[in-house]
């Protein structure tokens, strides 16, 4: 319980510094009326608030957990953390779709996915994905090596 409401705290006190920063965010192209700052400061007061009510929340309202801090745990959080990481470095040089396919591929294979169904979900999340964002939403994303 003591580790818990520490790691909440960090959160709430990084949730509170990044709410601080987005407020004071100015871009200079605004696609909308409301313009770029309204979903990074909505997004971190979530997380701020949750944060803080999760650190100060009566313990009678929870029942301990046992999370089973194990060294083959940790190593999967540690390859789950390389594969976001790389995901964010190689974001723009791939493009969103092969990034996007590897990093589902990835994190399927953690989790001990079959491999025909974790490849084929992969690219139907990478293509289908892209495709909301590019023409539905009408966000540009990189192309990478399809571009």
């Amino acid at each position: 319980m003591k580790a818990e409401r520490i790691l909440t705290a960090i959160i709430a006190l990084c949730g509170f510094g990044l709410l601080i920063y987005a407020c004071s965010f100015d871009a200079p192209i605004s696609y909308d009326s409301v313009g770029p700052k309204a979903f990074p400061i909505l997004l971190m007061g979530l997380i701020t608030a949750s944060a803080v009510y999760l650190t100060v929340r009566p313990a009678i309202m929870f029942e301990p957990v046992e999370l089973g801090w194990t060294k083959h745990m940790l190593g999967k959080l540690a390859l789950c953390t390389l594969a976001l990481t790389l995901y964010a470095a190689l974001f723009e040089w791939l493009g969103f779709m092969i990034a996007t396919i590897f990093m589902t591929i990835a994190i399927g294979k953690l989790f001990h996915g079959k491999t025909i169904p974790t490849v084929i979900t992969a690219v139907i999340l990478g293509a289908s994905t892209y495709y909301l964002f590019d023409r539905v939403l009408d966000v540009p994303l990189p192309l990478g090596l399809l571009g």
